[in-house]
């Protein structure tokens, strides 16, 4: 078995033992910490009214002694945006590692035209099948896309719903879901967005579904948290039609396009709940919504109409309750068909999680781990739902009795839902066909070629050409990657949607790395482009330094405060915390994680590369590369955990440390310092300090940033 699937199996191993790979919950609180604080701000909201004032503020350009226009030039894998004489940049990517997409659409008069929407990314378009990627929309005032759609009219009208609905808050536990800020529409195929003035309010803070009417385009559907709203005006103004008063309100939104007057429309509503299918087949006028689907134990559902037979409707349900053995609350539920237009009464399960065929009822869980065992990785099995997050469905243009589904990996009936088989793997090697990312979110069909299939997910876009291949028979095929005629490939080519925490560049100035959120700590070489970053290390990635003296000497970390040392220029990592948890820390990881930041920072003594530094309620230093760290400061404060560092370029002994708290702690004896040495504070203000820097002329001159909106956030002092 190759290693990079070893390690993969060791992974879920370890996820099930609660060390995660990656830990998108604490990312966020992480988040919302250094935003926020304990403050009871719109942040969305505020974040507007600063893109706002940032739009009509001239910038003073240094190097011409004059003032500018407001916006520079960038340039995105050839593509040169509008600007001003700032100067121009050129993003150096990476554009190969993709992010969490829910919303992308196909122009349909020209197919290989296409947009694509990440959840915390923007809006991209494609003018060549995903060849390569532009970004559209940047001055959207909320880059949360969740949802696009094109006008059936009018293929260069679009529009995108912004905010991400499902409920990570509640699952994840953060308190900070990706809140949206409204609905916006561009009439130039994107170059430029208005916002539907009448979606200004908290009833569109979380768009996750839109339909445009074929016989009006000025009469748009929008399923919300707050439930389904109509417009017969472009958005102007909004009517509530649907108040299922459910958790999640409306989640996805349907419509039958066979008919010639009417506005044919069915909607699933709630989740993490008791949720539930409703239908209108006059939606454009004021009757009421029939509640079409509803079973004891059914959560969040997601739909399709089969496009060749629209009498024939599916619907994937997870589960709201624990279900056989204990193993299916958020997972499979059921899957439904009806043969009469979703009319109530006409639904019945082609598949429930209590069937025979295991393979079948793992649609919404993580099949690898459902099936270690039979596959002889493990001794025990382990289940993972996820059908409040990943929960798609969606019918062959050309044959209803073709359905596809999608949770971690994606599923395939031949036979009109009554058994399914795996149809990608997301744990086999990035090499392998029949790899695409875990996290499936959405299924688009090419509208001129139905045998071409896109994959939307937690890892970008993917691809198929030969959507109606064989897929594999054998009794094993879920163990055994590689069996499947139907193939997969990314189709992240400049698709630049990644979120860095920290970065650093080579002495050369040609390389780079730099830690990311859920994709580890990756490199990218001025060489290899936008689109040949690789990951060098795992986890969510954090800080990173690189001994200017020997670039085959890298450090890197993962989340708190575990620092990763290569010697080999990044091939191989070993961890290098000796004596970093022994104090305030509880001799390990687990035991006391609240004494670092979930991303700490740790910086390299610029006149000395092999000392380093590094804090959480007190400061640690290392003399000898990392391999093994002492105290260097007594407890800092009561509360607030050190969240900047800064060495005096020149003068070893001079070290900053800011905390989240906002107090700027420092010492003129830092290479002598232990754990007993109490360092002098001042706290310029509240907050997160994000940021200290010296004058590289004078070390009497320090700035300092604060992260937390509110007060200043530049800071100056002179001694």
């Amino acid at each position: 078995m190759p290693e990079r699937v070893q390690a993969k199996l060791r992974q879920m191993a370890d996820e099930a033992a609660g060390a995660r790979y990656d830990q998108p919950d604490l990312a966020w609180q992480h988040y919302r910490e250094k935003r926020l604080g304990g403050e009871r701000v719109d942040a969305a909201r505020l974040y507007e009214t600063a893109r706002r004032h940032m739009a009509d503020m001239p910038r003073y350009s240094t190097r011409r002694g004059r003032v500018e226009l407001p916006e520079a030039t960038l340039s995105w894998g050839g593509h040169r945006a509008a600007g001003s004489t700032l100067g121009s940049w050129e993003a150096l990517g990476p554009g190969n590692i993709g992010g969490r997409t829910r919303a992308f659409v196909i122009r349909p008069d020209r197919p290989a035209v296409m947009w694509a929407g990440g959840v915390s990314g923007g809006i991209w378009k494609s003018g060549n099948r995903g060849r390569s990627w532009r970004p559209v929309g940047d001055q959207l005032a909320n880059l949360a896309v969740n949802v696009l759609r094109l006008d059936p009219r009018d293929p260069d009208v679009l529009y995108a719903g912004t905010g991400e609905g499902y409920f990570r808050e509640a699952v994840r536990g953060t308190a900070l879901p990706l809140r949206g800020g409204g609905i916006f529409r561009s009439e130039d195929g994107g170059a430029t967005w208005q916002q539907l003035p009448g979606t200004d309010n908290r009833r569109f803070h979380y768009v996750n579904d839109l339909v445009v009417s074929r016989h009006d385009s000025q009469r748009i559907y929008a399923a919300t948290r707050q439930g389904l709203f109509r417009t017969g005006d472009g958005g102007e103004s909004w009517k509530r039609i649907l108040n299922p008063k459910v958790k999640g309100g409306c989640l996805d939104l349907v419509e039958r396009t066979d008919r010639r007057r009417h506005d044919y429309l069915l909607a699933s509503c709630g989740t993490l709940a008791p949720g539930a299918v409703y239908r209108n087949i006059a939606a454009e006028a004021d009757g009421a919504w029939e509640k079409v689907l509803a079973e004891p134990g059914m959560a969040r559902a997601s739909l399709a109409v089969a496009p060749s037979q629209q009498s024939t409707v599916y619907a994937l349900a997870a589960s709201s309750v624990p279900g056989p053995s204990g193993l299916y609350e958020q997972a499979l539920h059921a899957v439904y068909r009806s043969d009469r237009g979703g009319a109530a009464g006409s639904w019945r399960a082609t598949v429930r999680n209590t069937d025979a065929d295991k393979v079948s009822t793992l649609l919404l869980s993580n099949p690898i781990n459902a099936a270690l065992v039979e596959c002889q990785f493990d001794t025990v099995n382990r289940f993972f739902a996820m059908g409040w997050y990943v929960n798609v469905i969606a019918v062959d243009p050309d044959d209803p009795e073709r359905v596809w589904a999608g949770g971690v990996d994606i599923f395939r009936s031949d036979d009109g839902g009554e058994s399914w088989r795996p149809a990608s793997y997301w744990w086999t090697e990035e090499s392998n066909r029949n790899y695409a990312h875990a996290d499936q979110h959405a299924l688009v069909f090419d509208p001129r070629d139905s045998s071409r299939l896109y994959l939307l997910g937690d890892g970008g876009v993917f691809r198929t050409d030969d959507a109606r291949a064989a897929l594999s028979n054998s009794a094993n095929a879920i163990c055994t990657p590689g069996g499947n005629a139907l193939t997969w490939r990314s189709l992240n080519n400049g698709y630049g949607v990644t979120q860095f925490y920290h970065g650093s560049v080579f002495p050369d100035g040609t390389s780079y790395i730099a830690g990311a959120q859920d994709n580890g700590t990756v490199r990218g070489r001025l060489g290899a482009g936008i689109n040949g970053w690789v990951e060098i290390f795992g986890g969510d990635g954090g800080y990173s330094a690189i001994d200017p003296t020997n670039p085959s000497t890298i450090y890197a970390s993962v989340q708190g405060g575990r620092v990763q040392r290569s010697n080999n220029g990044g091939i191989t990592f070993q961890q290098v915390t000796n004596g970093l948890f022994d104090l305030g820390g509880g001799g390990n990881f687990t035991a006391r994680p609240d004494n670092y930041l979930f991303i700490t920072p740790f910086i390299m003594d610029p006149n000395e590369p092999s000392r380093l530094w590094i804090g959480g309620r007190r400061l640690f230093r290392t003399d000898n590369g990392a391999n093994q760290w002492s105290p260097a400061s007594a407890r800092l404060a009561e509360t607030g955990k050190v969240s900047a560092l800064a060495v005096a370029p020149g003068d070893s002994d001079r070290v900053l440390a800011g905390t989240t708290e906002g107090d700027v702690f420092r010492t003129d004896i830092a290479t002598l310092a232990d754990g007993d040495t109490a360092w002098e504070g001042s706290r310029p203000r509240t907050g997160w300090v994000s940021w200290l820097a010296f004058d590289p002329k004078d070390p009497d001159v320090v700035y300092a940033t604060y992260a937390r909106f509110g007060g200043q956030h530049v800071w100056k002092s002179d001694d």
